[in-house]
């Protein structure tokens, strides 16, 4: 996979995952930042977003952390053997905890040593950036709950998800769903469930994750359309859009449940992470898209931007229950995921997380 593919792989997955954050944390900016999706990602996806192999979480790693990463790679030309990063840092620090052992114990003539301190407190900080389990599984957001089995159904039967402890008394069970091969990643899916266990109900919202450039998408390709097309027949084609058990007194937005959500293209890896996308509604694309002088479809941000929901709004009104599906019953959930997994997982990242009551 080269270096451009796996990029956009790697950044379109990330923002799923911060889009995920985002919702569990209530919106809480300070926690659903780019590098604590990083971490996420690390956990439940290393294959893509794992220290050793992200190019993103590569690039966010201190100067002096690629430093020893370069020194490693020569020190192997020039050994013969493998010389890993880590390693050097380890005898470094051995170093330098004993030269600070040494100024301690002189009583006169102490030598100014706070260089060397401030040299070792970022040895210390590069060796935890090396250390990928212990680095990432320290600085997850959301905190591990024990795993026990709950009646509620499922997108996937499989036994490879992690239940975390939300701030509300919630518990949130994350799942990621991916290709075999991590070429065939062209975009991701965030599928979130909020559950009302005790009524056996459930409300439903997924976003289409794709990259644009200079805020345009074009529409006309093959790949395109079928991923579209996918969301449409997972969602809004079985119903769960209609508002017929609504009470009569609640306001609410139409009940939306498919989105998609153009996600700025990173240039470089190096580059600042910001991702100003728009939420647009699947049965909204027909309406917005524009057609190019040669008959080609896209969509661009001047004609979405109307009827789009911003990436903060998006995340305010899930939470508040003012967008998304209709509550669904457990039965009518287990139609909706019929087939989905299917269809769903052979070219896109899906995260799948799922939202219940701490005590049930």
């Amino acid at each position: 996979m080269n270096n451009k593919n796996r990029l956009d792989a790697e950044w379109v997955s990330v923002n799923a995952l911060r889009g995920l954050s985002k919702i569990a944390t209530q919106g809480d900016m300070e926690k659903s930042t780019y590098d604590n999706a990083l971490n996420l990602g690390g956990v439940l996806y290393p294959e893509l977003l794992g220290d050793d192999v992200s190019i993103l979480r590569r690039e966010r790693e201190s100067d002096l952390t690629r430093e020893y990463r370069q020194k490693a790679e020569l020190k192997t030309i020039q050994n013969y053997k493998k010389i890993e990063a880590l390693e050097l840092i380890k005898e470094d620090i051995a170093e330098y905890t004993e030269l600070l052992n040494v100024a301690k114990k002189q009583k006169e003539n102490r030598t100014r040593v706070d260089q060397l301190k401030r040299k070792l407190k970022q040895l210390y900080k590069s060796e935890k950036e090396l250390q990928p389990s212990k680095h990432s599984e320290t600085q997850l957001i959301f905190r591990d709950a024990y795993n026990v089995e709950r009646s509620i159904p499922s997108l996937s039967s499989n036994k490879g998800y992690r239940d975390f402890k939300l701030s509300n008394d919630k518990i949130v069970r994350l799942r990621v769903l991916h290709p075999d091969n991590i070429e065939h990643i062209t975009g991701a899916d965030l599928v979130y469930e909020r559950h009302s266990p005790k009524d056996e109900t459930v409300s439903i919202v997924a976003v289409q994750y794709k990259i644009w450039e200079n805020r345009k998408m074009y529409l006309s390709n093959e790949r395109m359309q079928k991923q579209i097309e996918k969301m449409r027949s997972f969602l809004c084609n079985k119903d769960i859009c209609s508002s017929n058990n609504l009470n009569e007194n609640e306001y609410r937005f139409p009940c939306c449940s498919a989105f998609l959500r153009p996600t700025d293209k990173l240039q470089k890896e190096d580059q600042r992470f910001i991702s100003t996308g728009e939420h647009l509604p699947i049965c909204k694309i027909d309406k917005c898209k524009s057609i190019g002088p040669q008959g080609g479809e896209f969509l661009e941000y001047n004609n979405i931007k109307d009827i789009s929901i911003s990436n903060d709004m998006f995340e305010f009104l899930f939470n508040k229950g003012k967008i998304g599906s209709k509550q669904l019953t457990y039965d009518e959930l287990e139609k909706v995921y019929e087939q989905f997994l299917d269809e769903s997982s052979n070219e896109r990242v899906i995260v799948y997380a799922q939202e219940f009551d701490k005590y049930f």
